[in-house]
């Protein structure tokens, strides 16, 4: 069975704005001058369920009051975390719920019509017996939350092979790739929904990653394109590379992204990242050769491991 909420609306603008950019959904589709009305649908393309909201030329005649809500769960507590940031960062008001379960236990917002949000965690236990789930249960680690908390506070450290995950728990340390691709790997085996492993180009400088003003300022260049891998998680950009890590100090300089699978974190990033970097040597006319921009990155990456 395939669920749909339907709801009239003033402005379909806003609302794709609101449900895309505060609630992470992705827009699935439209349609416009149907039988006098313009529609958008919002969900996530693996979902039996979705949002429609449509428009015509009569004004809506809603009636509801502080009990009707849309309730979205998010699957840890770094999401959740993300949710208030964002809601925080669009000066969007929390509000009381009318119902004490919710004021306990999510956050509370309106969307453009002032219909009522709420925001809550859903907690994802595992229920794959592969050797790498049983990996991590026999460390204790309980839940999805519990294993992204985990692994963010592991020390930063190259791991001796990016195609074995289980190092992340044996050697006690990743990277941006290793990282990301183990808990990507979990997911899968898992069956969590709505979990991306992304690869991201973006812009390293001093601005946005202060350890390596010294190697960065010597070279002569303002930056240099570094590939970096993070999850989107109900859409929601999340970087655990290390507990002070922030995608939000990258977003401005975040120049392409693109899905991967924890399989290409080894020959294919890598080699994905050198054509980039060959390009853009090409094409901005740098006066450095290839190999000793690679070498000027590499100065940097082993700064970040200090």
């Amino acid at each position: 069975m395939t669920f749909r909420y339907a709801r009239h609306t003033t402005d379909l603008n806003k609302i794709e704005k609101f449900y895309t950019e505060i609630v992470g959904l992705e827009k699935l589709g439209g349609f416009e001058n149907h039988n006098n009305y313009d529609g958008l649908f919002l969900g996530y393309n693996n979902s039996n369920w979705h949002l429609e909201f449509t428009t015509s030329t009569e004004q809506p005649k809603s009636k509801f009051d502080e009990d009707d809500l849309l309730v979205f769960y998010v699957n840890s507590e770094v999401e959740f975390k993300s949710v208030k940031k964002v809601i925080n960062q669009n000066n969007i008001n929390l509000e009381i719920p009318k119902n004490p379960y919710w004021a306990e236990n999510g956050i509370m917002i309106s969307d453009p019509d002032n219909f009522k949000i709420i925001f809550s965690v859903r907690h994802q236990n595992f229920s794959s017996t592969d050797n790498l789930t049983t990996l991590i249960t026999e460390k204790g680690i309980k839940n999805w939350s519990e294993l992204i908390d985990f692994t963010q506070k592991l020390p930063y450290g190259r791991n001796e092979n990016r195609e074995d995950y289980s190092l992340v728990i044996k050697e006690n340390k990743g990277t941006c790739s290793s990282k990301h691709s183990f808990l990507k790997k979990v997911a899968d085996l898992n069956n969590f929904d709505n979990v991306k492993l992304i690869l991201g180009m973006y812009r390293m400088n001093n601005m946005n990653t202060p350890k390596i003003e010294d190697t960065i300022l010597k070279s002569g260049l303002e930056y240099i394109p570094e590939a970096h891998c993070y999850l989107k998680l109900n859409n929601q950009r999340i970087d655990i590379t290390n507990s002070n890590s922030n995608i939000q100090n990258l977003i401005c300089d975040i120049i392409e992204e693109i899905e991967i699978e924890p399989e290409q974190v080894n020959t294919f990033k890598v080699d994905y990242h050198k054509k980039y970097l060959q390009n853009w040597i090409k094409e901005n006319e740098i006066k450095l050769s290839f190999e000793k921009i690679w070498e000027i990155r590499e100065q940097c990456i082993k700064k970040l491991e200090q």
